[in-house]
């Protein structure tokens, strides 16, 4: 069987890219033969982009052009790519809408989509947008929702037709914090603060950091339980992330561990939002306590999930911007750190309540501060946690699997 995988990027510094990533490579050992359409500029994984059959499609995320422009102009390439293979899966929600209009003219491959979290509901608001997702997701055999968070934002005509495969984790690459890991994280200068908006039409890691002098350098000592003492967030710098509310609770925090620091992990593309953090932060008199560091490449990420006390992400749901699953908190757990997380987002999929974490309600930074109390106060439970968190987060495979049998089934009702 032969499976056409269309994505939007194959770049680790986004989150459709990492799925996309992960999923890919683990159905190709799987024995899976795999085509693969997504923009040459936003591949950066070398295995990836010199598969066989490796062709282009038009990103979508660039805002400067009509939807049914970028429709007609990647109908063609899917069109073209399909042709000899057996089922279409859209691994980034907005190529449903060519790869439907594929089918119409003439080629009727099966069609599965997986719908991620906001970019799966949020058009359904868009004039613009709507007809054309109704269309990509009214042709598709099936929807595959990565957790029943996403399943049940959808609009209720799909259901039916929607399966649940959570995601997974590259255990492997997350199991031990290597020399090379050790490297680059020690030469992460924890006052970088980075503020200039990325161009997303243009992949860009954070920049290169050069080492720190020693007597600035605060990160690489432990305290008095062996830790180091800085809590992680990895995310975009956006609302929905609920940075509000960790912020507020980790000023609660210093108050009984005034050496306590939070390290946040991801691209600052909404500097209005930014701002606004940076206020909260000085009125809360946090200092540089709070430490942007943008985005940064695997090795020195493996390093802060491994260095961390705990991982903590609040994510807000606003009606129509949310989190829909929470692959970071697997990537936490299988470096063995336990996990905070909001139980109204995706992430109530991901983590069961005081097995590999702790659950809360977001936009509660009483419940925030009561939860990492919990972990700052007892290392027995952040050990039990992580330790539990490493057999929790399931890999890739386990995803693989699943979505083998999605592709089994849709030829199955075609046939």
């Amino acid at each position: 069987m032969r499976v056409l995988v269309v994505t939007d990027t194959l770049a680790p510094s986004y989150g459709w890219g990492r799925y996309a990533i992960g999923l890919i490579r683990a159905l190709r050992d799987e024995g899976a033969d795999l085509r693969i359409l997504s923009p040459l500029s936003r591949c950066t994984e070398p295995d990836l982009a010199s598969m066989p059959g490796h062709g282009s499609v038009t990103s979508y995320v660039s805002e400067t052009r009509r939807m049914s422009r970028l429709v007609l102009a990647n109908t063609l390439a899917i069109w073209r790519a399909s042709r000899d293979c057996d089922v279409v899966h859209c691994v980034t929600e907005p190529y449903s809408a060519p790869a439907a209009v594929a089918g119409l003219v003439g080629l009727r491959r099966p069609l599965v989509v997986t719908v991620h979290g906001t970019y799966a509901v949020r058009p359904f608001r868009r004039p613009g947008a709507r007809p054309w997702y109704e269309l990509g997701y009214g042709r598709a055999n099936r929807l595959v929702a990565v957790s029943r968070y996403t399943r049940d934002r959808l609009p209720s005509r799909f259901a039916s037709r929607t399966v649940i495969v959570p995601e997974g984790v590259e255990h492997e690459r997350f199991a031990t914090a290597s020399h090379a890991t050790s490297t680059a994280l020690s030469g992460l200068d924890p006052q970088h603060h980075s503020t200039t908006p990325h161009d997303e039409n243009t992949l860009r890691l954070a920049r290169p950091i050069a080492p720190p002098d020693e007597n600035t350098l605060r990160h690489p000592g432990r305290d008095g339980n062996g830790e180091m003492p800085y809590l992680l967030s990895v995310g975009p710098v956006k609302r929905r992330n609920g940075y509000q509310t960790t912020i507020e609770a980790f000023a609660e925090l210093r108050r009984v561990r005034p050496n306590l620091e939070y390290w946040i992990v991801g691209g600052t593309d909404d500097p209005v939002f930014l701002t606004s953090l940076r206020a909260t932060i000085a009125r809360l008199g946090l200092g540089d306590a709070v430490r942007f560091l943008g985005r940064v490449d695997e090795a020195t990420l493996v390093g802060l999930y491994h260095g961390c006390m705990f991982f903590w992400l609040l994510p807000e749901d606003d009606g129509e911007q949310f989190h829909g699953f929470g692959l970071v908190y697997w990537e936490a757990n299988a470096c063995g750190r336990p996990v905070i997380g909001a139980s109204d987002s995706g992430a109530g999929d991901a983590i069961e309540d005081g097995t590999n974490g702790l659950l809360i309600r977001s936009a509660r930074v009483d419940e925030a501060v009561s939860a990492a109390r919990r972990l700052i106060d007892s290392p027995e439970l952040r050990e039990r946690l992580g330790k539990a968190g490493i057999t929790h987060a399931k890999p890739w495979r386990d995803a693989a699997v699943q979505m083998m049998g999605v592709y089994r089934d849709v030829r199955a009702d075609r046939a």
